[in-house]
């Protein structure tokens, strides 16, 4: 789906390294073997405030720094964590769009069209995703 929502735009690209490794995926493996392969571009990665509260448990999470520049978005009223592993914090504006939500909707039969690209609901609707109980 992925795949569907960034077709047609060169901007994009779908980098499918944590698809083809075998056992654990670590975020921490995914920046070194996107650093080898993109150096010497800098690394940016961005996380929600939902994600930055769990970050101190993340797997080797000390090199994380080192491999990346960490950015948290924040929503309004969002707790983010003081954490000298994060370099940024950017206030995003409250947009009441989740992927729980476009589950729902689909669920009950309610439109998602505007909530994702147009690819991405008909391949919902193609294979009948989310039709299930939550």
């Amino acid at each position: 789906m992925l795949s569907l929502a960034i077709s047609g735009n060169p901007a994009f690209a779908l980098e499918r390294a944590e698809l083809e490794r075998a056992g654990p995926s670590y975020t921490v493996d995914t920046l070194r073997e996107l650093s080898r392969h993109h150096s010497p571009a800098p690394l940016v990665l961005l996380l929600g405030a939902d994600a930055a509260a769990e970050l101190p448990a993340w797997h080797q999470v000390t090199q994380i720094p080192q491999l990346a520049r960490v950015v948290v978005f924040a929503r309004p009223g969002s707790v983010v964590p003081q954490s000298p592993l994060i370099a940024q914090v950017i206030e995003v504006p409250a947009i009441d769009v989740s992927a729980t939500e476009i589950r729902r909707r689909v669920r009950e039969g309610r439109p998602i069209r505007y909530w994702v690209p147009d690819a991405v609901a008909e391949y919902i609707a193609r294979h009948q995703l989310y039709l299930g109980p939550a």
